[in-house]
């Protein structure tokens, strides 16, 4: 079995920690990076969902190799996900969402800097991530509905209540009240939001 799928776990609880991150900077009004991070959590999740259905639709292990030409290209691999999935139709501004995406991510540094606008929009990012963890994560396995349904996977269990009170303390927000602040999507994610402090 490739490494790529053993972890499927990890990829999840990576990307939901990386969506988290954004919604946090986005509610702060730091929309590049917040834009940045968000481009690595559907990365992470597209890559989780091409790995997964390689092996379900032609029992091939996708190796980071496989994964490795579509760098960070986001629209590319927003792109080849959509070709796979039964709904295949989107309107044009999820893909410009994409590639707005892909622009700050690509704009982290100096030298690539150029004109750009960037847009915050948590309602979109919310809506697309749910959209995309909910139709990956249906795909695995039996023995891991469970644990999916646990936002953050195996992150999310170093979140005891002494690490909720040092967050507090520095007037933070706990994970379950970022992922909850002003998102309109809450209830729709298949997860146990009481699993969260």
């Amino acid at each position: 079995m490739s490494e790529s799928l053993i972890k499927r776990l990890e990829y999840l609880g990576i990307a939901d920690m990386d969506y988290l991150s954004a919604r946090i900077l986005l509610i702060n009004g730091l929309t590049h990076t917040g834009l940045s991070k968000a481009a690595e959590a559907f990365e992470k999740l597209f890559k989780l969902f091409l790995i997964i259905e390689a092996k379900i639709t032609e029992n091939k292990h996708l190796t980071q190799k496989d994964l490795k030409q579509y760098e960070h290209k986001l629209v590319k691999l927003f792109k080849v996900v959509m070709l796979k999935l039964p709904e295949k139709t989107y309107h044009q501004s999820v893909e410009n969402f994409f590639q707005q995406l892909e622009n700050a991510y690509r704009t982290r540094y100096p030298e690539s800097w150029r004109d750009a606008m960037f847009i915050n929009n948590l309602e979109d990012l919310d809506k697309l991530y749910c959209y995309f963890r909910n139709n990956i994560t249906i795909n695995f396995p039996k023995e891991e509905q469970e644990k999916i349904r646990l936002f953050g996977t195996f992150i999310m269990k170093a979140y005891n209540k002494d690490v909720i009170g040092y967050i507090k303390k520095l007037d933070g927000m706990s994970p379950k009240e970022a992922i909850s602040r002003h998102n309109k999507y809450i209830n729709e994610f298949n997860i146990d939001l009481n699993q969260l402090l």
